[in-house]
């Protein structure tokens, strides 16, 4: 069987974990070749994928030329899709590139954001409101017209499917977790005067970051500690800018570290030096940050929505990340009781065993076999 996947430029940091979590899981099966599409930086990025991960690379996928970007997708990858002969089209990024041809294609949901209604509405900032409406409407395309989707959550698929409006063979499969994000030296659960907290993720409304920081504000406050709070994964929006003048006019410098990126090596050094885990998000497809937390035995305080009880389940203490009193009551919960933190972090770590790229690699290209195997029974 031959499977042509459309790796493209690249996203996300979810977005790079899945591929290459997913393709250099060494569990592809031997009669399965994929051919990986992308462009010669996301390539660079991923490194060594598996042995039967064909990779062609093209640099007009990412060319600064917009005829280039169009010639591309109009008329070079068509040609190359024909020259290649697959038997499924695998677009991981959620984005079919099929115009005006023929194809048994499956699409992974990657950004539940965009069909959250609710959050679309907070965004207040006119472009980057006009941005995700015109992804979604690109989205939803592509999904109506896909054989079969891949939902990183139940959640995920039971705000979806009803946004596009259409009933599709699908599965739920979820991320897995890098073996190098497994802590399993012994960590020590004693906080010291300076309590450091972690939240990683980009700076967006949904993210709650401007909530999380009054939390931290009134906590030390309320508190005789040093409360410090770690923000990693930056980012260039509307929302940062908000945070930044809340952080200034507050005069919290000294208590808030905003960091824009860090590679893997530094994102384990946060991981490890940091006392607790937060997760504030209210739209989340399905939260590799707060996995690779769970991995790293940290005690987590996690929002309770958008189904992220389904990952942490009763190893962590929850909040409404609408709520700041509700931000403040999770984290004194977590910061007052040595106990509960180790009992929450070590309780973590087991439920992370629970998601490997093994497991999920096998179970996607399961599905899709069991696609390309349906469509062959319908033609016969």
């Amino acid at each position: 069987m031959k499977v042509l996947v459309y790796g493209d430029i690249g996203g996300s940091g979810g977005y790079y974990r899945y591929c290459k979590g997913l393709f250099s899981s060494g569990v592809i099966p031997e009669d399965i070749l994929v051919y990986f599409i992308t462009s010669e930086s996301f390539h660079e990025k991923l490194g060594d994928l598996d042995h039967n991960v064909q990779v062609i690379k093209h640099n007009w996928i990412d060319s600064p030329s917009r005829f280039k970007r169009y010639m591309w997708h109009l008329w070079v990858y068509p040609r190359l899709v024909r020259k290649l002969n697959p038997d499924l089209e695998f677009y991981s990024n959620g984005q079919l590139r099929v115009y005006m041809r023929n194809a048994l294609t499956v699409a992974t949901c990657h950004n539940l954001l965009l069909f959250d209604n609710f959050e679309l509405n907070r965004v207040l900032n006119v472009d980057e409101k006009i941005y995700f409406l015109k992804t979604r409407k690109r989205q939803v395309k592509s999904f109506k017209r896909s054989d079969a989707l891949i939902f990183l959550s139940q959640h995920s698929k039971n705000v979806i499917l009803p946004e596009i409006d259409c009933n599709k063979t699908n599965r739920i499969i979820s991320h897995g977790l890098d073996s190098k994000f497994f802590l399993n030296n012994v960590r020590n659960f004693t906080i010291n005067q300076e309590v450091k907290i972690l939240y990683v993720s980009p700076i967006f409304h949904y993210k709650n970051h401007l909530n999380v920081v009054q939390a931290i504000h009134k906590l030390n406050e309320e508190l005789d500690l040093n409360i410090h709070l770690n923000l990693v994964g930056g980012g260039d929006s509307s929302a940062l800018n908000e945070l930044l003048n809340y952080i200034s006019n507050n005069q919290l410098d000294n208590s808030i570290t905003i960091k824009q990126f860090v590679d893997t090596n530094g994102l384990l050094s946060e991981y490890i030096s940091n006392d607790i885990f937060l997760f504030a998000s209210s739209s989340e497809t399905f939260g590799i940050t707060l996995l690779e937390a769970m991995g790293a035995k940290l005690p987590i305080a996690c929002s309770n929505q958008t189904g992220l009880p389904d990952i942490l389940k009763d190893a962590g203490v929850y909040f409404d990340p609408f709520d700041v009193l509700s931000i403040v009551s999770a984290l004194k919960e977590l910061i007052l009781n040595p106990i509960k933190r180790e009992e929450l972090g070590k309780k973590a770590f087991e439920y992370a065993h629970l998601y490997t790229w093994e497991k999920c690699a096998k179970d996607t290209f399961e599905f899709l076999r069991s696609v390309y195997n349906e469509s062959l029974k319908k033609i016969n």
